[in-house]
């Protein structure tokens, strides 16, 4: 795996590039690094390039408050090979694990002992690993508490009908922060998307489900990588987005 660096509006992205082949970008979740998919780089650098990386002012990448969604968006296209900042009419196709199209669709965890009984913010605060008393086990409090408000103020949902690339959605019936109902919502919203409800796992499947989570994707990149035709000029990628479709 290569740790490089690139420069951005507002900061820098530190980024892992590892492996050959049809490219596949997995971006982290809110309160993630990108070190989260290592178990992803492992299973498919052997057959794709995988990209990773740390969101700005996460981990080795540096950007200060406030965010948004459109930022991080054009971050991860920046990390896309082949791809442009902005570009208009990029191709993507897309697989999305528990996800919600609107942060009102939050809830608050149902986890005895929690604290997480905040509403929305709360849950959210609780993916992170913290509440407003306490450090964030990933990320500066203040860098956390930024993030959590750009998805609280982002909605995804008038656009889902507008999305034509293949969508493979991933959801576990034990999630408690992101109820995989959600996710079956924007599957019925995006034309040609498929769900699939993993029995169990909770909201970091793709950790407690490694071998069942990483067959599916490998299912699903090598079936689209296959489609792919060289008179297109163009190479397909794989945004891979945890918590959110941007």
């Amino acid at each position: 795996m290569t740790t490089l660096m690139i420069t951005i509006d507002g900061g820098t992205l530190s980024y892992n590039v590892s492996g050959a082949g049809p490219p596949i970008v997995f971006v982290a979740g809110l309160g993630e690094h990108g070190t989260y998919w290592m178990a992803q780089v492992a299973a498919f650098s052997s057959a794709f390039q995988v990209v990773t990386f740390d969101h700005g002012g996460v981990g080795a990448s540096e950007g200060e408050p406030p965010y948004t969604v459109e930022q991080w968006a054009s971050d991860t296209l920046h990390r896309s090979p082949g791809s442009r900042p902005r570009a208009s009419g990029r191709t993507f196709d897309r697989r999305c694990h528990c996800t919600s199209a609107r942060s009102r669709s939050f809830r608050p965890c149902r986890v005895p002992r929690t604290r997480c009984n905040l509403g929305p913010a709360g849950a959210l605060y609780e993916q992170v690993g913290f509440d407003r008393r306490c450090a964030s086990r990933n990320t500066p409090q203040e860098i956390a508490a930024a993030r959590i408000d750009a998805l609280l103020a982002y909605d995804a949902g008038g656009r889902l009908r507008s999305i034509r690339n293949p969508t493979l959605l991933i959801a576990a019936a034990d999630d408690l922060l992101v109820p995989w109902q959600l996710s079956e919502l924007i599957a019925q919203e995006i034309a040609h998307a498929r769900l699939v409800k993993l029995d169990h796992g909770g909201h970091h499947f793709p950790r407690t489900q490694v071998e069942a989570y990483n067959t599916l994707l490998l299912e699903f990149f090598r079936a689209h990588a296959e489609r792919e035709t060289p008179s297109a000029g163009l190479r397909k990628s794989a945004v891979l987005n945890p918590t959110l479709i941007a």
